[in-house]
């Protein structure tokens, strides 16, 4: 621990990728409270609305404001700003319901404007001086990008970790026992390893995606998703994994250890395994932006998580549908560039975590 501070004292990338996940992954928890409706809040007559919210008026000041706009063309989506038309946000707002972990209702949100929704907390209906607060734009149904990226957190950034500890698990195992007993063990999971990574992991992952039933709900496709990521990602670690077992296995302790009777599975995992704890730890913070792109490839290609669920990438599928719709909407890129700088964080940790952990890559440095 005294060498990881030491090092991201010295790395400002390093220390912004900490922050970063940091935040993204405590924003996943609270989203709810975070957002200032749900995802499935729907504003209508507010299809495709650019971002409002302003931080300095001429006419309220300094602070958190939202700017009225006038749609002038309903075949292309085109709105204009009101001028001297500016709405507070209020913090700590009342909002529509939801229930905190699942288990507590409550109806605060960090911002708001003045109940700009119905009673049934999902369609919005022009009150006057009330408007919605769309700080990342709306989508192609007026529903707050916002509000859905932060949820859509949830899948993707769960996914890359759920993945990467079944994906590991099954490495550990098989790569494991085929490094500590060799003969025809280790010759059958080598073969079986070889042969997924013969094939090309994005044409497995979605040839096993289409063949599998498309008839799920959200909460059948989340682990179907993960199982498979998992399924496709152990091969690689697990040869990793046996190559260091088989080394290590010849040392002293091992044979000491074998003399007393201690049964390989505790040799295995209470003697071997420690002597890998750095590079299994790099192996899963660069293994885990790999799951979280898999979630992203399926959902935009249309096999992955579908309505009323959200993630990145099935919100990359349902905006960018084509590039003139991008160009006109270049909001609908915010799911892209959370996307991105997760992939980056994590990338940046690895090689911190490599630099620390791992004595080999430190001696050859010095070298």
């Amino acid at each position: 621990m005294k060498r990881f501070f030491s090092a991201i004292r010295k790395r400002p990338v390093a220390l912004a990728s900490v922050i970063v996940l940091f935040t993204l992954y405590g924003t996943m928890i609270f989203a709810e409270f975070l957002t200032p409706y749900t995802p499935q809040t729907v504003f209508r007559n507010h299809n495709f609305h650019p971002p409002n919210v302003r931080l300095w008026s001429r006419e309220l000041g300094l602070g958190l404001q939202v700017q009225r706009h006038a749609l002038v063309d309903q075949i292309n989506w085109r709105y204009v700003p009101l001028r001297g038309e500016f709405v507070p946000v209020r913090l700590f707002a009342r909002g529509p319901e939801y229930r905190k972990w699942g288990l507590i209702p409550m109806n605060i949100h960090l911002f708001g404007t003045e109940r700009p929704y119905t009673d049934d907390g999902r369609t919005w209906e022009d009150g006057g001086r009330t408007y919605p607060a769309f700080l990342f734009g709306a989508d192609h149904l007026g529903r707050d990008l916002f509000t859905r990226v932060l949820h859509g957190a949830r899948i993707s950034l769960t996914i890359g970790f759920v993945g990467i500890s079944i994906s590991l698990t099954l490495a550990i195992m098989l790569g494991g026992l085929a490094g500590y007993y060799g003969g025809w063990l280790d010759w059958l999971v080598m073969r079986i390893a070889e042969f997924f990574i013969l094939i090309p992991g994005l044409y497995l992952i979605l040839f096993l995606r289409s063949v599998l039933s498309r008839d799920l709900d959200s909460g059948q496709s989340f682990i179907l998703i993960t199982v498979i990521l998992s399924f496709v990602g152990w091969p690689g670690s697990a040869r990793l994994i046996r190559g260091m077992v088989h080394s290590i296995k010849r040392e002293d302790f091992i044979t000491a250890a074998q003399l007393q009777g201690i049964p390989a599975l505790v040799i295995i995992f209470r003697q071997i395994i420690p002597q890998m704890a750095s590079i299994l730890i790099v192996s899963i913070t660069l293994g885990i932006p790999g799951f979280i792109l898999g979630e992203t490839v399926l959902s935009y290609l249309g096999l992955g998580i579908i309505d009323p669920a959200v993630s990145w990438g099935s919100l990359l599928n349902r905006q960018i549908s084509s590039l003139s719709n991008l160009q006109n909407f270049p909001w609908f890129m915010w799911p892209g560039f959370f996307l991105l700088l997760t992939t980056l964080a994590f990338n940046f940790l690895g090689d911190l975590l490599r630099d620390v952990l791992d004595p080999y890559y430190r001696e050859r440095r010095i070298q």
